[in-house]
């Protein structure tokens, strides 16, 4: 596949990316692997055809909340952008640095969706993408435009289009939602919301939470047209953690989209004859995890209790989760 060139972002964990890059080149012989980390990073010994190290830009935190997770969006767009300038394939597979390939079934999948509303295509053609954590925004967490950023698989110039987006500025990193300073929108959310609006669309979504119906029936039409939501065993993607990163997040995963219920919005908004599949594994596999996690997220909630620091409540949720679903 001399066409793809597969773009490693992000923090170099020696050991994995070794282990990633060497799949990648026994699987795809002729494709360039190209590896954007920071400056600084050791990496002596690792398999890659280029090397971009990049000026760390720096983070924000979510929220003025002590204890609060870090948004590393501008990280990502500064690392990825870099990395795409050295791209010279008409197709592009752009995924983090903490995740591995497996296979190539990934292909069978473009093209496979082909039909689009002109009106809401952002895009020559359709993006593969994760479902995990491609968000619904008629669930609870009501996120617009936010579609999962772990992995994209597509046409060079549209990942490029995707990012070129401004840096989140420290206006919008401190935004006033009404009641407190919070990020105005997701790294998901800021990338995507400003490749629209860089291409001269209006979005209708003010914040991160805005899910008002305008910003709802929009993300759904601009998710059937420009998107192909796959789950990591259809996308050929393992994390660094997988058992680890669906025995703690199977919360979460309830507001993603599954692969089923994207080709749902694709009939809805795109092709009326589309056939979503009666059966959707993926959803029942979630809804499984979800049932032994919401138990043990009870009992972590009520051991930290006593404690007022968000960081020490949280390190023992987290510890409590991996006791009794990490397998022994």
């Amino acid at each position: 596949m001399k066409d793809i060139t597969f773009l490693f972002q992000g923090v170099v964990d020696k050991a994995f990316v070794h282990d990633s890059l060497a799949m990648v080149r026994k699987m795809f012989p002729q494709s360039r692997i190209i590896l954007s980390s920071w400056a600084g990073t050791d990496v002596a010994g690792l398999d890659f055809d280029e090397l971009v190290l990049c000026e760390d830009p720096g983070f924000f935190y979510y929220s003025d909340q002590p204890g609060e997770k870090i948004n590393n969006v501008n990280r990502q767009i500064v690392g990825i952008r870099a990395g795409l300038e050295k791209v010279e394939t008409p197709f592009c597979f752009r995924f983090r640095t903490d995740f591995r390939l497996n296979g190539g079934g990934f292909l069978d999948f473009f093209d496979a969706f082909p039909e689009r509303d002109d009106a809401y295509a952002l895009f020559s053609r359709k993006l593969l993408a994760c479902s995990y954590f491609s968000r619904n925004p008629r669930s609870r967490l009501h996120f617009p435009f936010h579609p999962s950023d772990l992995a994209f698989f597509g046409r060079t110039d549209d990942i490029r289009k995707l990012y070129d987006v401004p840096l989140m500025t420290e206006e919008d990193a401190r935004w006033n939602t009404g009641d407190r300073r919070h990020n105005r929108y997701t790294p998901e959310q800021h990338i995507f919301i400003n490749a629209l609006r860089r291409d001269g669309r209006s979005v209708p979504c003010e914040y991160y939470n805005d899910g008002n119906e305008a910003a709802v029936l929009a993300t759904e039409r601009y998710f059937a047209s420009n998107f192909v939501f796959l789950s990591f065993d259809q996308f050929n993607l393992e994390p660094s953690k997988p058992i680890f990163f669906m025995k703690v997040h199977p919360n979460s995963f309830r507001t993603c989209y599954t692969h089923n219920e994207w080709i749902g919005l694709y009939q809805k908004h795109v092709d009326p004859k589309a056939v979503v599949p009666e059966h959707d594994g993926e959803r029942e596999k979630i809804d499984r995890y979800y049932r032994p996690y919401k138990v043990c997220r009870l009992l972590g909630n009520m051991m930290s209790l006593p404690f007022k620091s968000k960081v020490k409540r949280r390190a023992i949720r987290t510890g409590v989760l991996e006791f009794f679903l990490m397998p022994r």
